[in-house]
């Protein structure tokens, strides 16, 4: 059944994966980058994520509140991580260096499992879209993953506004 789920994914699935893949393994690389640019990757993430669940916020309003108190709780979580060893701001460059991380890679890889299990498991049983033991858990884990992967840029974010306040001070 595995292997029946498995040839019967569309091609562009695969090929999203493999872009995910090496946008992932690019974040554990240490890299400069301006503070706008670490809102990219989160926002492509957090749409991801919320097209998992429209359907099932057009069919059960309620669960549009869940995810998004999910998502408050997710970038509270996000904006109290530490940052890797490394991160700082470099006022010669205007740009926030870095440190690789393997978080990134992670957190793309779990929100890309659950949403293709979700899809896959929703493919074989069509009753679970409108099933609110089910779609409650999913709107918890997609809004609580996206908010945390948005919390961490916003940190990073704020973090360089900091340093580059303080550089400037």
């Amino acid at each position: 059944m595995l292997i029946q789920i498995v040839t019967h994914t569309p091609l562009w699935v695969w090929c999203l994966f493999a872009a995910l893949l090496a946008l992932g393994l690019y974040q554990r690389r240490d890299r400069q980058v301006h503070p706008t640019q670490l809102l990219l990757l989160p926002a492509v993430m957090l749409v991801l994520g919320l097209s998992s669940m429209a359907p099932g916020f057009a069919a059960q309003p309620l669960l549009t509140a869940v995810w998004l108190a999910a998502l408050a709780a997710g970038i509270t979580a996000g904006l109290r991580l530490p940052q890797a060893q490394g991160t700082h701001w470099d006022a010669s460059t205007q740009r926030l260096h870095l440190a690789g991380s393997w978080f990134p890679m992670v957190l793309i890889l779990v929100i890309f499992v659950l949403r293709y299990t979700a899809a896959v498991s929703l493919a074989m049983h069509p009753a679970w879209r409108t099933d609110f033991s089910v779609q409650v858990p999913l709107s918890l884990a997609f809004g609580a993953l996206s908010g945390l992967f948005l919390g961490r840029a916003l940190g990073l974010r704020r973090a360089a506004t900091m340093q580059r306040q303080a550089v400037a001070a």
